[in-house]
């Protein structure tokens, strides 16, 4: 377990005692805590944000990347000269 050195000022550090107190824990546990709340926050907010991306996302595009991955579809028409009207 790491330990932490913190800077606050006198009415931030009584507002901090007064929370840990109110939540019957010590100073160090209430940080803990605050800190691992916030970790579970960013973890929800980038999985919220993966999921807005998956729900936004056409399903089309599923057609497309599967298209594009398939060799097949990449193959296509490799082998076959274009016609000459093509180049005037």
């Amino acid at each position: 377990m790491s330990q932490v050195t913190i800077y606050l000022d006198s009415a931030a550090e009584a507002a901090a005692r007064q929370a840990a107190a109110r939540a019957k824990l010590s100073l160090s546990r209430w940080f803990a805590q605050f800190a691992e709340a916030e970790k579970s926050k960013l973890s929800r907010d980038r999985d919220g944000f993966w999921a807005e991306i998956d729900r936004l996302r056409a399903p089309e595009d599923d057609q497309l990347l599967d298209a594009l991955l398939d060799p097949r579809t990449r193959q296509a028409g490799l082998n076959q000269d274009r016609p000459l009207a093509a180049f005037d």
